[in-house]
């Protein structure tokens, strides 16, 4: 009979990290399964608390696909020079906005503090690299959906946009997070795989969830008025700008632009890394899993932070699914009572040589 340790040995990364996950995994999901209604009528009347929601979620994908692509194509055996400082800050113009070209539909993602202005590329292996690069599907990475239903949503301009993901990532919880990610990948590049699987496994599983509830609020919902500040983190001097909006809509962090909507993407991705594990020696893939446990951890308090940036009761959510769920409860059990008497009046109808026929077409439909 195979040891625990065998059992362990033979375990694919992505079950490994699934397995270690699966409590604060659990955990996350109820979490933003009780939040979920707040961002939603008739809770709200518009997409404020979603866009305050994309703002944090955004610079976490920002940050590790920059890095990702940072290592994919330095050169192997050079450090790249620094980046030049173009952050936006307290009234200076970006280098966003100091040029409109067709270059500036989305925003520079160097814009975001410190944290992707790296002053060097870790030193990477081939071995490293080669899995990364060939792992890197230009088709999965969510920088460009994510910046684009942003400013769908609220009309910004890429530079207002950039102001405002610069603001919103001094979020203590937040930046402590982008902070870790870039010492992680700086340290020890590999764990980006972590990165990978966990967050673009998400949206396949639990994204495909909130992608329903987000789209059942309708269209008129997501349209946003151009003049109406739709974040709580908007600054005083900044207000949305009027913008032509993006004909595909605002939900597009939650779909990928292949035939299938990304099931072959999410398969190829499963396979690839299932054919390079074998390249990881087995100290990676224990600080792979050991990072995927840590950004679990990390969403989990950003969503007690969002709590705070939303000013939302963190148990409302809770209190509210579980209304819901008490009145889901009492429904069905009047169904099955109402269903009880009628099987009794059939039997009684059946009893006295009347047709009931009617009646059993009915009761099917309870």
């Amino acid at each position: 009979m195979p040891s625990k340790m065998d059992e362990a040995a033979a375990r694919s990364l992505s079950q490994s990290i699934n397995i270690a996950t699966r409590s604060v995994h659990t955990k996350l999901n109820k979490l933003i399964i009780f939040r979920l209604p707040l961002a939603l009528p008739p809770q709200t009347d518009d997409g404020s608390n979603y866009v305050s929601g994309l703002l944090h979620v955004a610079p976490i994908y920002i940050a590790f696909e920059s890095l990702w692509e940072k290592i994919v194509h330095s050169a192997p055996s050079q450090s790249p020079s620094p980046e030049p400082d173009t952050r936006a800050s307290g009234g200076h113009v970006c280098s966003t906005c100091a040029v409109k070209t067709a270059e500036t539909d989305a925003p520079d993602l160097h814009t975001l503090p410190e944290v992707l202005e790296a002053s060097h590329v870790p030193a990477v292996s081939s071995r490293i690299r080669t899995i990364l690069s060939d792992l890197a599907f230009p088709e999965m990475r969510r920088t460009g959906p994510l910046q684009n239903d942003l400013m769908t949503l609220t009309g910004w301009s890429s530079c207002t946009l950039a102001e405002h993901l610069n603001h919103a990532v001094e979020a203590p919880v937040l930046s402590s997070f982008l902070h870790h990610v870039r010492h992680a990948v700086e340290t020890r590049p590999h764990v980006l795989l972590a990165y990978g699987w966990v967050l673009y496994m998400a949206l396949f599983s639990g994204g495909r969830f909130i992608r329903a509830a987000l789209e059942a609020a309708g269209p008129a919902f997501w349209a946003v008025p151009a003049d109406i500040s739709p974040s709580p983190l908007a600054s005083p001097n900044v207000r949305p700008e009027t913008k032509e909006r993006n004909d595909v809509g605002p939900l597009q962090f939650f779909r990928f632009n292949t035939s299938d909507d990304g099931e072959g993407l999410k398969q190829m991705f499963k396979d690839r890394l299932m054919e390079l594990e074998v390249l990881l020696s087995d100290t990676e893939r224990e600080e792979i899993v050991q990072e995927a446990q840590n950004i679990f951890d990390f969403m989990v308090k950003m969503v007690m932070e969002l709590d705070d940036v939303c000013g939302t009761d963190q148990g409302a959510g809770s209190k509210l699914l579980s209304l819901r769920s008490r009145d889901s409860v009492v429904v069905e059990k009047e169904r099955r009572q109402q269903k009880t008497e009628q099987g009794r009046s059939s039997k009684s109808v059946a009893a006295s040589g009347k047709s009931g026929d009617g009646r059993r077409g009915w009761l099917r439909f309870l």
